[in-house]
């Protein structure tokens, strides 16, 4: 019995379709990432107690970590410790001579936006895939 024999055609194609699709997602990766950290940030805004002086709000900030070929994109949402070095006291409380109970906020906005912010980033990235190819 004779072995079947398999012609693939338009291996190039594929190659230079999947090439362009590493390129774009790579150019975007962290655009994409802040853009949904800000959002997290906003929301951690909205939640923080308003203080006497407004600085855990302002405090809010987000980021991105400078990109590396060989390393994930990373962007963050928190709370600027010189800013406002007692947002964890807030958000955890504390004991000593004046204890204050927590008053969560940077979690619960997380918990509030985490699946909207797969499901965006998840979005984007179709959108980029589709668009190379």
């Amino acid at each position: 019995m004779a072995n079947p024999t398999i012609y693939l055609k338009g291996l190039d194609q594929l190659e230079r379709n999947m090439n362009k699709i590493l390129k774009d997602v790579n150019s975007e990766r962290t655009k994409i990432l802040l853009e949904q950290a800000r959002l997290v940030r906003d929301r951690i805004r909205e939640k923080a107690p308003q203080g006497e002086t407004g600085n855990l709000k302002a405090a809010a900030y987000a980021a991105a970590l400078p990109e590396k070929v060989d390393s994930p994109a990373r962007a963050f949402a928190g709370i600027r410790p010189r800013k406002a070095s007692h947002g964890h006291l807030v958000e955890f409380g504390h004991g000593g001579p004046n204890p204050a109970p927590p008053h969560p906020f940077v979690r619960p906005a997380w918990d509030e936006l985490k699946e909207d912010v797969k499901r965006n980033i998840a979005a984007d990235l179709k959108k980029i895939i589709e668009g190379a190819v």
